[in-house]
């Protein structure tokens, strides 16, 4: 049977009669949802988690935007015054006018910042679905049970010691390597210069 026959045969095979040909193109293309949420019970977990991790990325840059916005003021009005525009920034100076600019900017970047993470974590089909894959994966695993923690004699109290020690250890390790660079450095660059 040529290639064209069968897939007329599979054609006919698979369609219903009775259905007019725009249903069955409509069922193939999804509908354009706007910001409604992709499987919206599905990867429930990790997505909460997820967008958890977002608002406290957002909050720390709402945070430093409020205090430290006019460093970007004046990297901005140290480009715009070599050409002659230094007005353009000018007016922030005014009290009233830098705390709306303050307040105004932190608002509007938590908005963005919440909008963005719901549109990526909830909306765009390809980033939901992979967290959607990778709560059911996290739902495969066999988590230790907190009972036999209390019990030292079992494998999980013991591993967990490891854990610990060796966190505990290389947390103290790394604060005095940071710690002896830091007085070095101090005496290197400022120790110096100051007694100069």
């Amino acid at each position: 049977m040529p290639v064209k026959d069968k897939e007329e045969v599979t054609t006919a095979v698979t369609a219903t009669p009775g259905d007019p040909p725009e249903k069955k193109a409509a069922e193939l293309v999804p509908a354009s949802s706007g910001y409604q949420a992709h499987k919206p019970g599905d990867g429930y977990a990790t997505r909460l988690g997820m967008m958890a991790v977002v608002m406290a990325y957002t909050a720390f840059a709402c945070h430093h935007f409020f205090y430290n916005w006019i460093y970007l003021r004046n990297f901005i009005e140290g480009i715009v015054s070599v050409i002659g525009l230094g007005f353009i920034v000018s007016w922030t100076y005014d009290m009233t006018v830098a705390k709306v600019v303050a307040t105004g900017g932190t608002m509007l970047l938590a908005a963005a910042g919440f909008f963005a993470g719901y549109y990526f974590i909830y909306v765009k089909r390809s980033t939901a679905e992979f967290l959607i894959k990778t709560d059911s994966e996290l739902s495969k695993v066999t988590w230790p049970k907190i009972s036999p923690w209390f019990k030292a004699d079992t494998q999980v109290w013991g591993a967990t010691y490891v854990v610990l020690i060796v966190v505990a250890a290389l947390t103290l390790y790394v604060f005095g390597v940071d710690l002896i660079l830091n007085q070095l450095a101090q005496w290197l660059f400022y120790g110096s210069g100051s007694a100069a």
